[in-house]
């Protein structure tokens, strides 16, 4: 699956700029914002709405909190609340710095097995969802502590 290709005359315009490092300060902010406060602390942020409706957790249960701790340096203290997040960080990171080079430099990064990377990584979302919710203690330590 590549980028469709532009037309070489479409530039950037000014206003996709604009909005480009309004999204990249709202970002920043975010992260500022969830480097300092813990997500538990806003009162702004429900709980999962899939785990409140079902029991379950999802592959994304503890991931705000797993993110607080990333951004502040506690490493196992991250793994423990969601692994997942530190796994699917960098890919995450070339995804969107390939997607911008495309919009404003109009080159595609080649990213050889690309089909075969998302369909890993949606494989592990998949496998990590089951296996953190079996009912045996052995697997408590992939449920987010705290609930």
């Amino acid at each position: 699956m590549s980028i469709p290709p532009l037309d070489n005359k479409s530039r950037p315009s000014r206003r996709d700029y604009v909005k480009l490092w309004l999204g990249i300060t709202m970002f920043a902010g975010f992260l500022a914002l969830l480097a300092f406060k813990h997500p538990t602390d806003y009162g702004m942020i429900p709980s999962c709405p899939f785990h409140t409706a079902t029991g379950f957790y999802c592959p994304g249960c503890g991931s705000m909190r797993a993110a607080h701790y990333l951004l502040n340096g506690h490493l196992t203290t991250s793994l423990r609340y969601n692994p997942l997040v530190l796994l699917i960080l960098p890919l995450l990171v070339f995804s969107a710095v390939r997607l911008l080079c495309w919009m404003f430099l109009r080159k595609e990064i080649p990213f050889p097995g690309q089909t075969g990377v998302y369909w890993v990584a949606l494989i592990v979302f998949l496998v990590f969802f089951i296996v953190r919710n079996i009912p045996l203690e052995s697997f408590a330590g992939l449920r987010p502590p705290g609930r």
